[in-house]
């Protein structure tokens, strides 16, 4: 009978021991800060709810404070699931009412975890655990405008379809903005300029960053390589671009100039390498060439360029050239490569120039030969006076 009960207890200590766990629960970040609100506004900010199980648990959060009535929460569910390898998003939006006096004023989310299993399936006990995440917000009068702007990029096209731009912007203001970008296209050589366009972005909230993408008509641009600047001055913001048009189902060629080295200290007289290495980002092989210059006091004093070397898809190959400087100083030497009649970014290196040590010893050991036998000739003829002296 004692041996039965026994066994009883060990599977009853087995069974809760598999159905009842301690977890804890984190919230990131900690504290949220709603900063220069105005009436009738907007702001969102984005927390992490995370776990220690490696099991799905069910929790939720409750609001309470000053601001409890002005929040908004995407998803707009206040219960939600959660495991270690799928932390919960949760966007908080806020939005003070019209009649708000200018202040500051706070609240705060209690996340609770429930238990274990989704709310569809058998669910098992939970040592429950808590975070609070603290809000506080601050309601002004005064209008801010701000902005970033980035990830600037127009898309490869086929002839006689719409280019496609994209750009992101982030309002740091606490005013919604809708800023204005200006789209600037030039030749291959960034000679001429074939077109210009404004587009206006569409509204973006305060502490909000919108992603946006827009079609513009090619204006029956030929194929070939274009350059384009896209800019929005609104955000302090511009990048430059390069895009190709192709004919209708053509592959597109791309590459890379990754860098362009050399030594940074050499002498007058010593030849250098300078080395541009590329890169083949296309689906095809191409063939590719360095062309450059190199500066010395903002006056070119020679062009350099490589023999064409083939790179197969995905390769990164070395073009190689080499000068010689004539004379001391800092030299810049700046480039492209050409591959299969398009042409990169352009980089740039500094190569500053040493007068030669050896060929500065051999002036010095002659002056210095002609010095010694100038002197032995004065102190010669010197004797040669005090004789003729003593004679009379």
């Amino acid at each position: 009978m004692m041996r039965l009960r026994f066994i009883l207890f060990i599977l009853m200590i087995s069974l809760f021991s598999s159905t009842s766990y301690a977890v804890s629960i984190g919230i990131s970040p900690g504290r949220v800060t709603f900063d220069s609100l105005l009436r009738d506004g907007y702001a969102e900010r984005t927390v992490r709810v995370t776990t220690n199980s490696p099991e799905e648990l069910t929790a939720h959060f409750e609001v309470s404070g000053e601001i409890s009535e002005w929040l908004k929460f995407e998803p707009n569910n206040a219960s939600f699931s959660l495991s270690s390898a799928n932390p919960y998003t949760l966007k908080v939006i806020i939005i003070p009412p019209n009649d708000t006096r200018s202040d500051s004023y706070s609240g705060k989310i209690n996340f609770v975890t429930d238990r274990f299993g989704s709310p569809e399936g058998r669910a098992g006990s939970l040592i429950k655990a808590a975070v609070t995440l603290t809000l506080s917000a601050v309601v002004t009068d005064i209008e801010t405008r701000a902005c970033r702007a980035g990830a600037f990029n127009i898309e490869d096209i086929e002839i006689g379809y719409p280019f496609e731009i994209s750009y992101a912007v982030t309002n740091d203001g606490n005013v919604r903005i809708k800023p204005i970008v200006k789209l600037d296209i030039w030749d291959q050589l960034q000679e001429n300029l074939i077109l210009s366009e404004e587009v206006i972005s569409p509204d973006v909230l305060p502490t909000v960053e919108e992603k946006v993408s827009r079609k513009i008509s090619n204006k029956d641009l030929s194929i070939g390589q274009y350059w384009a600047t896209m800019a929005i001055d609104e955000c302090k913001a511009s990048s430059l671009l390069s895009f190709s048009v192709v004919e209708k189902g053509g592959i597109v060629d791309k590459g890379v100039l990754e860098k362009l080295t050399s030594k940074v200290w050499a002498y007058v007289d010593e030849p250098i390498e300078i080395v541009a290495t590329f890169k083949n980002t296309g689906p095809r092989i191409v063939s590719a060439r360095f062309k450059g210059n190199i500066k010395l006091e903002d006056k070119i004093v020679e062009v350099i360029e490589t023999e064409d070397v083939d790179a197969e898809s995905g390769e990164t190959i070395d073009l190689k050239a080499y000068f010689t400087p004539p004379k001391s100083g800092r030299y810049v030497v700046t480039g492209r490569v050409l591959y299969n009649k398009k042409l990169t970014f352009e980089k740039g290196s500094i190569i500053n120039v040493n007068p030669n040590p050896e060929k500065e010893i051999k002036p010095r050991f002659i002056l210095l030969l002609i010095y010694l036998v100038i002197l032995i000739t004065i102190v010669f003829i010197a004797r040669k006076i005090i004789k003729a002296k003593k004679r009379f």
